[in-house]
């Protein structure tokens, strides 16, 4: 499937023009205490990551300070700064902080996230910069992390290591025994240290594979068609542990629709995960972000900037900078 972005850079380009203008914005931020936010998020939404990485290299050479680090010095904390932030930091650097942070924080959620969403190549990348960054392994902070709960461990491991998307390869004997083993395993209420082989069989073929068991597990017995995802929520008695796996099942099927799905949540809760908005629409917006706009219109009749407006109006410059991204 042919995916795009939202936004696609600025064809007359020049990074020292943008790095002497938001100095000069920076400045009168300061001396005349007057806002910046507008004339950061109509500059920086409508330049790509590479385009912003020059952008910030020109700042530094020319003004002795990095453009992140300036502003962090003029913007107030608060969502519209994490905005900013994650606009201004490469893709799979941003992916590793908040993967860090998540495992700190003890965010399975978010975890989970960013483990199931990236691919096999942006997994390789975000592992060397953890480890370059925070001098360890996600796994090994995954381990210390999840000591006491082997079933949830041992999954999120495996599926750091899982093929994901390198190849489309399908065995037809592979698929008749994996669904044996999902119906026994659905028969024993997903109890993980009964059926061990279940974990494997996610997150140790390629997603086509997956995809074919998957329809097979669809198919079984007298026509029941209840998908994996709905027995897991209704039998699996570990809550995340079923969380994480449906999450990954949801991503093989359809990534952009499981973003829209996220999105949807993060804006329809009682308090918003803006951080989770930030992260999708910065993360997304150019690779997939189009399409996820489509999905939530045509899963949720609402169009995704107006639900972000209407939920987190009250931040003003946050709201607008997420809503240029999604409009742009």
């Amino acid at each position: 499937m042919v995916t795009s972005g939202t936004i696609g850079g600025d064809s007359n380009f020049d990074a020292e023009v943008d790095a002497c203008k938001l100095r000069i914005a920076l400045r009168e931020a300061i001396e005349k205490d007057v806002g910046v936010e507008n004339a950061l998020a109509q500059l920086l939404v409508t330049r790509t990551n590479c385009q912003r990485q020059e952008i910030e290299a020109k700042y530094k050479e020319l003004f002795n300070i990095g453009l992140c680090e300036h502003v962090e010095e003029v913007v107030q904390k608060g969502n519209f700064l994490d905005s900013v932030k994650a606009l201004l930091l490469k893709p799979r650097v941003y992916d590793a902080d908040c993967l860090h942070e998540a495992i700190i924080d003890g965010n399975d959620s978010t975890i989970c996230e960013i483990l199931t969403t990236r691919t096999c190549l942006e997994m390789e990348e975000i592992r060397a910069i953890y480890e370059k960054e925070y001098e360890s392994t996600i796994a090994s902070d995954l381990d210390d992390y999840l000591e006491s709960t082997a079933s949830q461990k041992d999954f999120y491991l495996k599926i750091l290591d899982s093929p994901r998307n390198t190849t489309t390869n399908v065995d037809g004997e592979v698929t008749a025994s994996a669904l044996d083993t999902f119906i026994k395993a659905e028969q024993c209420l997903w109890d993980m240290t009964k059926c061990p082989d279940v974990l494997d069989i996610l997150a140790g073929h390629n997603f086509t594979q997956i995809r074919a068991i998957l329809r097979e597990f669809q198919r079984r017995k007298d026509g029941n068609m209840e998908m994996l995802e709905s027995s897991l929520k209704k039998h699996c008695s570990d809550d995340v542990l079923s969380m994480c796996i449906v999450m990954w099942v949801k991503a093989i099927r359809n990534v952009t629709q499981l973003f829209s799905e996220l999105l949807y949540l993060s804006v329809t809760s009682l308090a918003a995960d803006s951080a989770r908005v930030i992260r999708i629409v910065v993360g997304r917006s150019e690779i997939d972000l189009t399409q996820i706009k489509s999905h939530y219109m045509m899963q949720y009749n609402k169009q995704l900037q107006l639900a972000v407006q209407q939920k987190c109006g009250n931040d003003l410059s946050y709201s607008n900078i997420i809503a240029l991204i999604i409009k742009n």
